[in-house]
């Protein structure tokens, strides 16, 4: 069973965009993700991208496994393109890989060790960050090389956390990657934002999007999203593909063609085994929604 609504936005009329949310290093979530791709028959004249909307990595236990399933999804899934968009742990690991004595690194570094950072640099078998280059290898660090702030088609904005609704976006998504943390305006970030963007109403200021575009995003887990259910998240013209994956097990996926959105979810059991459907999914978020 396939849950699909109808925008009043759309993407590009030659697109079909699969956008995934946050995996953190939960590999088999990505991996069922990226199979439901794989199966999905071409659509004529279309143009297939995939577009991850970051925090691929940290908190789980397989990040450097869900990053390569994502350095190698574009032959996998027959893609005409591929976006990696940056998430705030992306970023976390890009300043942590700065000079040492910069203090953008050491910001980064200390909350990096808080948030994941152990069990990465466990994968890869080193005890500190400063061997992080190295031991990610040329493939990996070219694929974080090549991330995104946001990515547009039509008037549908990908993008890690969200937008602000009161500053221009063309300025709002300006912000820099390379920011010192310990000092970062959270509402000032693409990346960090959250219940600024979360709680906006665009109809109730009168206004259609969140400056004239539909966001979709993560970074806000699921549950602790202000409106949980799909239907309430499209009346504030956004729809959050933050599944929770690092605590609920699960993540989502949503399919975009002209202005039909397609929701999906993977999840993992009690085993730990991902299940085969897409369809297990939290009543609060998609149940409503035929």
């Amino acid at each position: 069973m396939t849950h699909t609504l109808t925008l009043t936005f759309s993407v590009a009329p030659d697109a079909e965009i699969f956008a995934i949310g946050d995996i953190h290093g939960h590999a088999p979530l990505l991996d069922d993700l990226l199979e439901r791709i794989a199966r999905t028959p071409r659509l004529p004249g279309k143009r297939r991208i995939v577009v991850f909307l970051g925090d691929l990595i940290n908190r789980g236990p397989q990040s450097i496994a869900t990053l390569d399933l994502a350095a190698a999804a574009r032959e996998r899934v027959q893609a005409d393109e591929v976006v990696g968009l940056w998430g705030n742990h992306e970023q976390m690991l890009r300043l942590a890989m700065l000079p040492a004595h910069d203090p953008r690194c050491i910001s980064a570094r200390a909350l990096w060790m808080q948030h994941g950072g152990p069990g990465f640099l466990a994968e890869l078998g080193i005890g500190s960050p400063f061997a992080l280059a190295d031991a990610l290898g040329e493939r990996r660090l070219a694929w974080l090389a090549g991330l995104r702030p946001h990515f547009r088609s039509g008037n549908v904005l990908f993008v890690h956390g969200g937008v602000n609704p009161r500053i221009p976006l063309a300025a709002f998504l300006l912000a820099p990657v390379e920011v010192d943390i310990a000092k970062l305006d959270y509402d000032l970030h693409w990346a960090w934002i959250r219940y600024t963007f979360a709680r906006f109403e665009p109809r109730q200021e009168g206004r259609r999007g969140h400056q004239g575009v539909f966001v979709a995003h993560g970074h806000l887990q699921g549950h602790l999203d202000v409106v949980t259910r799909a239907d309430a998240q499209l009346a504030r013209d956004r729809i959050n593909l933050d599944g929770g994956s690092y605590s609920t097990g699960r993540a989502r996926m949503a399919r975009f063609v002209d202005d039909r959105l397609s929701l999906f979810e993977a999840a993992v059991t009690e085993t730990g085994i991902p299940g085969k459907g897409f369809d297990a999914v939290p009543v609060d978020w998609i149940d409503t929604v035929s």
